[in-house]
């Protein structure tokens, strides 16, 4: 499935209703911010802003090798070091005084005036560090194309502001002057020094590279006899010394066990055969042994060391000598057997340690050579690192010397072109308008950040709202058919309004005003809708009204009372049949403003409390077919008038007397009245205002009024104008605007 198929379209509409019903919320943030940037567009003091342009000329870059010693364009980084020297209290300073600012009367007395008045200060001083301050924050420095550099100040006074940039202008021209003598000084200076630095440099490079070629040299001549030519022959060297030595040890350690059997029990230690001499000859042996593989590995090919072998083989015989002696002067007592494998096993020990010996020069050789080839390449690099480095410093030394840099240094004070120079490219000007503030982006502002905020606030407060809004979220949430959508019309405002301000007058008789009786109309679009009440409570009674019929809803507020009123009138008119309309809120009885009568003390509650009903008491309407019967008033309390026995008798004679009795009780979820009287009535039609009923209170009264008795036929949605304004638009077009207004039915 394409995924634009499975999205849900922006629907315009949808938004317009939403922003239509949180006008309120939308326009007072909108108009809040928009009254903002009105004031504060003609509120805040007019700022002037004076312009002046400079051009800084180019720096003449010295010759030679020199040239890059000295910089030569600066106009990159210029406008930093401007914008460092306008924050400079000395800079400051200097163009207070050349303005003269500090004398001036209207300049001073503004000074004063918002200066910080701090205790032992003179009034000069105060004077001065306010402007001081001023400039910092008004001063605006920034690069144009090229080396154009452009100064802006911003002020209150228009002269002022002139007087001030073209001060500053000035003061950047002669800082510009001075800067420039202060780098020909320094360049000499650098040329000097840099002399001195590079000679010294280019000794110590020079003295480091002839240590590297002498340690290099060194090493090269007390270095190992292994090269790359014999490498091979001394690794085998290494392996057959290393084989030889095994087997020394093996042949060893079966002397050693010969002795422990021929000599068991007669304490022949090998140690007694020890002397001076036996051990100088073990120590000769071990030196042959490195002749012998000193030998092997600088011999031609066809060499075997024999020299070097026969001086072997002569120490080995006077070593067995000299053991067998002192195996006799030791050991007198010992068998011959026994004292000749002392001899063999110490002279198999020496022998062992001689080829150790030998094994170990060799190991150290081969291992000598293996640093050298690793540590070469590292020398080599150091050593042409050392000579790139002397060379350049030579080069360095030599620029200096060559082009004799005292005669550059005398051409610059010449010239006087060796730093770069302010020159002034465009005047201050004299500003003919304010720049601050811009009053129409100020408007601007407020009209879009309100707009932001408005709309904002409406779709936080939207997406938290937790009231019913449309008839399908109705029937999905109650289970109950929806038997009109009452719009929100001027015959329900006024009916509101008229309640309203007939409760807040104390001891002042309300207003008489036309109810609705006089101005609900058929052909409006409140009695069109009605009368499609009408017709849907026919048809879900089989074309038979309920005789008794009740009209509640969950909280005050919501329009049950005004259309209990309305629906008793569209019966009236629609049926043709004697009607009693009820007020049965006997706490806050509110039907017979909505209606346009006059209160009564006499009503329902003295019926309910005499038990009989007394006609006298209903009154009737313009309608000759609509009685209404008020609440009335009573010293005892409402809970103990209503109660099922009393609402069933009381029912019962008015429908004895009337085919169809409407009932306007109270909310059910404030009192348990309409609980009651819904136990005794027909049907009962549950009120919900659209935008305004929450959904949890609605669903609880329903619920409760259904536990008391499951007659809840449907529900009317009230003042959905609130949210669908257009809805009932076509009403106010459709037929005859004369017969409109002038029908009453």
């Amino acid at each position: 499935m394409d995924a634009r198929e499975g999205a849900t379209p922006t629907d315009l509409r949808e938004i317009a209703r939403v922003l239509w019903r949180r006008k309120t919320l939308l326009l007072v943030p909108w108009v809040a911010a928009v009254a903002a940037g009105v004031a504060a567009a003609f509120m805040l003091q007019p700022i002037y802003f004076s312009t002046t342009r400079l051009i800084l000329e180019r720096a003449q870059s010295l010759p030679g090798a020199l040239g890059g010693m000295v910089p030569g364009d600066v106009a990159a980084h210029q406008a930093d070091v401007m914008r460092e020297q306008v924050q400079s209290s000395l800079f400051l300073r200097s163009v207070i005084t050349s303005t003269g600012a500090r004398d001036d009367a209207a300049t001073r007395a503004w000074a004063l005036a918002k200066a910080r008045t701090i205790p032992g200060m003179r009034p000069d001083d105060m004077v001065e560090a306010f402007l001081v301050d001023f400039l910092r924050d008004a001063i605006t420095v920034r690069r144009l194309r090229g080396d154009i550099f452009e100064v802006t100040i911003g002020d209150l006074a228009p002269m002022r502001a002139r007087e001030f940039a073209r001060a500053v202008a000035d003061q950047f021209v002669i800082s510009s002057k001075a800067a420039q003598l202060e780098a020909v000084r320094a360049t000499q200076e650098f040329s000097t020094e840099q002399q001195q630095v590079y000679k010294r440099k280019l000794e110590e490079v020079e003295r480091r590279l002839e240590a590297s070629r002498r340690a290099l040299l060194t090493s090269t001549l007390a270095g190992s006899v292994v090269d790359g030519s014999n490498l091979a022959r001394a690794r085998t060297l290494l392996d057959q010394a290393g084989l030889e030595v095994q087997d020394g040890r093996r042949r060893a350690a079966a002397l050693r066990s010969r002795i422990a059997e021929r000599a068991r029990g007669e304490g022949a230690d090998p140690d007694l055969l020890s002397s001076p001499e036996a051990a100088n000859l073990a120590a000769e042996l071990a030196a042959l042994e490195r002749q012998l593989a000193q030998a092997l590995l600088s011999a031609t090919p066809g060499e075997d060391g024999s020299s070097v072998r026969v001086l072997l083989a002569r120490a080995t015989s006077d070593l067995e000598a000299t053991l067998a002696a002192n195996a006799a002067r030791a050991l007198p007592g010992l068998g011959p057997d026994a004292r000749d494998a002392l001899v063999r096993y110490r002279l198999g020990l020496a022998d062992l340690d001689a080829r150790a010996a030998r094994r170990g020069y060799l190991a150290a050789q081969v291992a000598a050579y293996e640093r050298q080839v690793v540590s070469a390449p590292d020398r080599e690099l150091e050593i042409q690192r050392l000579s790139q480095d002397a060379e350049n410093a030579r080069s360095l030394h030599n620029s200096f010397l060559q082009q004799s840099a005292a005669a550059q240094i005398a051409e610059a004070f010449e010239n006087a072109k060796i730093s770069g120079r302010f020159s002034v490219l465009e005047p201050a000007n004299l500003p003919l308008a304010p720049g601050k503030p811009n009053r129409m982006m100020l408007i601007l502002l407020g009209l879009i950040g309100g707009a932001v905020i408005g709309v904002g606030a409406v779709l936080v407060v939207e997406q938290h709202d937790q009231s019913v809004r449309n008839a399908d979220e109705v029937e999905s949430l109650l289970g109950l058919p929806v038997l009109g959508a009452i719009p929100r019309l001027e015959e329900l405002q006024r009916s509101g309004r008229r309640s309203r301000s007939a409760g807040s007058g104390v001891g002042l008789p309300a207003p008489r005003e036309h109810g609705l009786l006089h101005r609900l109309k058929v052909e409006s679009p409140l009695g069109l809708e009605f009368r499609r009440v009408y017709l849907k409570l026919a048809k879900t009674r089989g074309r038979s009204m309920p005789r008794t019929l009740l009209v509640t809803s969950a909280t005050r507020g919501e329009g049950k009372t005004t259309t209990a009123a309305c629906l008793a009138i569209t019966l009236a008119r629609e049926l043709r049949e004697r009607t009693l309309l009820v007020d049965f809120d006997l706490r806050s009885p509110a039907l017979h403003r909505a209606l346009g009568l006059p209160s009564s003390s006499w009503g329902l509650a003295h019926i309910l409390h005499q038990r009989h009903f007394d006609e006298r008491y209903v009154r009737s309407t313009v309608l000759p077919q609509l009685d209404f019967l008020g609440a009335g008033r009573s010293e005892h309390p409402a809970s103990e008038l209503v109660d099922l026995p009393a609402v069933e008798w009381f029912l019962a004679e008015a429908s004895a007397r009337y085919p169809l009795v409407v009932v306007d009780a109270a909310p059910n979820l404030a009192v348990p009245d309409p609980l009651i009287i819904g136990r005794a009535v027909e049907s009962v039609i549950y009120v919900i205002k659209a935008g305004s009923t929450v959904r949890k209170a609605a669903e609880y009264g329903v619920r409760v009024q259904r536990e008391a008795r499951e007659n809840v036929i449907g529900v009317l949605i009230n003042d959905l104008g609130e949210v669908l304004p257009q809805y009932y638009g076509y009403h106010s077009a459709y037929g005859d605007p004369a017969e409109v207004a002038g029908n009453d039915g």
